[in-house]
């Protein structure tokens, strides 16, 4: 028999000329992806292969030719340009984060003080495809935001192998996933070494066997993130795969990504010698950690589990983003006692015991959420009205309190400006707004300067974008008949969208309650808009269904299929494998986001945050974070399908809304143009719109929202119960164990109202209040 071929893989570097060595310091960090100044910087080395690597500086680098390197290397403009960028990024580092206390004294974060948030993907940027939607995007600009304002946070995820799929339509207009493998040295990530030197490769024990994980590093500006991988050799093979693919259906390598996830990241926290004072979970997917922490504390440091809980609890801030109680993790009791079974008695609980921790009303899944809101004192919703829909969702928990007072609040989402405003409307906003509003973002007095821009500048801003997002969108679809059809059609293209029609938007993930449909409710009346000579309007659809979501798939086909079979396709358009890439070329480039969720289905929404940051008009059912923006001059609302329980009349009002919105305000208003060209009192709408949504639904204010909320007093709580040995961790312990001793038998003995003349209190005036309790001995 002969002896296989083995084969190795090599990487081969490329050499830079010393004097550009700055450039490969500059690739390793994301900064350089989202700060304008950087990608004008790479994007002049060779546009055309930036485009083709996805703006990946390091693959950029990796691929330029030697003699367009040593050209540059002579080019003093550029040598120029590159060191004012890198200036930029060594200040951008060194700039210290503070914070404001009760008396609004600026004061600089205490040495001992770090937080450690945990997501299960990330989107940072269309090059590192390890997300695959909202709420990774969410999680790479909450990063990118702790970065900008110096806030010490360390964040942890895993590395997917394939990350999301890419999506395809095929000749029956359907939807087919692509995984291509990642390759990482080819992107802003490295192996984390150990102090030998050698890759740091560590081990967590489930069920007595041993699973390997390597740790890597991704710098997002002054934040590390560190990922866990399982595809290396040390692992066997039915533990290689755990890092694959994001968010498997198969419940059981779920549950081991989570389990990997969660102990993977607690371990590389005590290698790496970190001490995290607040663990931010977002959503349930990393809720085990919290059974991880249990065991450290009470195996490690010798709390029994009471004082551990209370570690924890005080030390915890947990997000939640889904609005329906199915949507959330949970795992069938059997399989998680078998792989976590052992782990819990380990500190002393039997499985049915802990399982009860994890339980809701009506439920017998160990679910993730109720697990993470138990050993959570800090849970919050990511609108207002997400907020209260949560308060109802999980009141179970807490059935003896009332259900507008379960500790749950409301930070609404916001999105990093500078990964989503046009570098053409940054230029204008620093003109007119001066460059504070980068750092500064939630300073509402600085966005007052929008109303100073001129009316044409602002739209002629905005005119350009759009202009190169119907470039973009034509590349696109010249690329995907090349590969469908040998170029057949390409003549086409150019037909293909008009910047001078109303653009209207809609791009997120395809499933079924986002009805991404909704505007084909009815046909004749569409292709009557559509079709308007005079007032012409076009739309662009984008995103993907998840590969499991046959609904979800048939709306795309049904969207291509109306446009090819109505002869629409050139301003009916569907843009294939929607990623961070395509989201900025759309929310930066269209007139109108249309939003038409089911309500109360969207928790949040950033979508048309970024749209509005851009000047574009916000379409949208009263969902998520509309309600807190829409003011009627900065976008519309759809409202007839308010209160209405039944799927299809609802539908009807709502198209019929749309339908009406679009024939008698929105396209009049749009095709109102002064002698310039200029529809002014649409301009004044983009103006509020950019207003409204750049102070408040900005990044910074998130992140100051959790720090002055969450973080801080979280750091506090732990500071004052960790002194003297735990001494207060204990008092508190005995007194709640006091409190519960006598806690049947405490009973209002009476209630009495000192009560102002005719029951009526003026604005400040203090009501006096007397109650008798009888507390059964209970010391005060």
């Amino acid at each position: 028999m002969k002896e296989r071929l083995k084969f190795i893989d090599f990487y081969v570097k490329p050499t830079l000329p010393e004097n550009l060595k700055k450039l490969e310091e500059l690739s390793q960090n994301l900064w350089s992806t989202w700060n304008p100044e950087a990608y004008q910087l790479f994007n002049r080395i060779d546009p055309k292969l930036f485009r083709k690597y996805n703006h990946n500086p390091v693959k950029l680098l990796q691929q330029v030719s030697k003699e367009r390197l040593a050209q540059l290397s002579r080019d003093k403009g550029f040598l120029y340009e590159m060191n004012s960028v890198y200036n930029k990024f060594q200040n951008y580092l060194k700039f210290v984060g503070h914070y404001s206390d009760t008396k609004d004294k600026r004061r600089e974060f205490a040495n001992d003080f770090q937080v450690a948030y945990f997501s299960m993907e990330y989107g940072l940027h269309e090059s590192l495809p390890i997300y695959s939607g909202g709420l990774g995007v969410l999680s790479g600009d909450h990063l990118k935001a702790a970065s900008d304002l110096g806030i010490p946070l360390i964040a942890f995820g895993l590395l997917y192998r394939y990350g999301y799929f890419s999506q395809k339509i095929n000749l029956n207009d359907m939807q087919e996933e692509i995984y291509e493998e990642n390759e990482w040295f080819s992107k802003p990530i490295k192996k984390l070494q150990d102090d030998n030197g050698k890759d740091l490769i560590f081990a967590i024990k489930l069920r007595d066997e041993e699973i390997f994980m390597q740790a890597w590093k991704i710098e997002v500006g002054k934040i590390p993130l560190y990922l866990l991988d399982t595809n290396i050799p040390q692992n066997k093979n039915k533990y290689r795969n755990i890092t694959d693919y994001l968010y498997v259906a198969d419940k059981e390598m779920r549950i081991l990504q989570e389990i990997v996830f969660a102990f993977g990241s607690i371990k590389l926290i005590k290698i790496l010698k970190l001490n995290p004072t607040v663990y931010h979970l977002n959503e349930g997917h990393s809720a085990f950690l919290i059974i991880e922490r249990l065991k450290n504390l009470i195996a490690d440091s010798g709390f029994n589990f009471e004082q551990a809980s209370e570690i924890i609890r005080k030390s915890t801030v947990f997000t939640t983003h889904t609005p329906v109680a199915a949507g959330n993790e949970k795992f069938d009791p059997k399989l998680t006692e078998f792989y976590l079974g052992s782990e819990i008695q380990s500190f002393g609980h039997s499985f049915e015991n802990f399982r009860k921790l994890a339980k809701i009303e009506g439920d017998e899944g160990f679910s993730l959420p109720a697990l993470a809101i138990r050993f959570s004192k800090y849970v919050n919703g990511v609108s207002q009205l997400h907020c209260k829909v949560s308060k109802k969702m999980w009141h179970s928990i807490y059935p003896q309190i009332y259900r507008e007072e379960m500790p749950i609040k409301a930070i609404t989402n916001g999105v990093h400006l500078q990964s989503w405003i046009s570098h053409r409307m940054t230029s204008l906003f620093d003109r007119y707004m001066g460059s504070d509003y980068r750092h500064h973002a939630d300073a509402k007095a600085i966005w007052e300067n929008i109303f100073s821009i001129p009316d044409n500048e602002i739209w002629e801003a905005h005119q350009e974008r759009k202009e190169q997002m119907i470039s973009f969108i034509r590349d696109r679809f010249q690329e995907s008949l090349i590969h469908k059809s040998g170029g057949e059609g390409i003549k086409r293209i150019n037909e293909i969208l008009n910047h001078n029609y109303l653009t209207i938007g809609f791009a997120r993930r395809f499933a079924p309650y986002k009805r991404a449909t909704l505007i084909l409710e009815d046909k004749e009346r569409l292709l009557k808009i559509l079709n308007n000579e005079e007032q012409p309007v076009q739309f662009i659809f984008a995103g993907k269904a998840h590969p499991a979501d046959e609904k979800g798939k048939e709306m795309i086909k049904q969207l291509i299929d109306f446009a090819r079979d109505n002869k629409v396709e050139d301003r009916f358009v569907f843009v294939e494998n929607y990623d961070m890439n395509v989201a900025r070329h759309l929310v930066q480039g269209v007139d109108v986001w249309l939003n038409n969720p089911k309500k109360p289905l969207e928790a949040s929404g950033t979508s048309g945050m970024k749209a509005g940051m851009n000047g574009v008009l916000n379409f949208s059912v009263p969902d998520g974070w509309w309600p807190e923006c829409f003011n009627g001059e900065n976008g519309w609302s759809i409202i007839s399908g308010e209160n209405i329980t039944d799927d299809e009349i609802r539908n009807k009002l709502e198209a019929n809304e749309i339908y009406e919105k679009l024939e008698n305000e929105i396209i009049p208003l749009f095709y109102q143009q002064n002698q310039n060209g200029i529809p002014e009192n649409w301009v004044k709408m983009m103006k509020r719109a950019i207003y409204d949504v750049g102070k408040n639904f900005n990044m910074h204010r998130v992140l100051k929202e959790y720090l002055n909320e969450f973080y801080l007093p979280g750091a506090q709580e732990v500071t004052y119960i960790s002194k003297d040995d735990f001494a207060n961790l204990k008092k508190l312990e005995q007194t709640k164990t006091e409190l519960a001793k006598h806690w049947q038998k405490i009973k209002f003995l009476d209630v009495s109202i000192d009560s102002p003349e005719n029951m009526v209190l003026q604005s400040g005036e203090v009501l006096n209040l007397t109650v008798k309790i009888d507390i059964d001995g209970l010391s005060e």
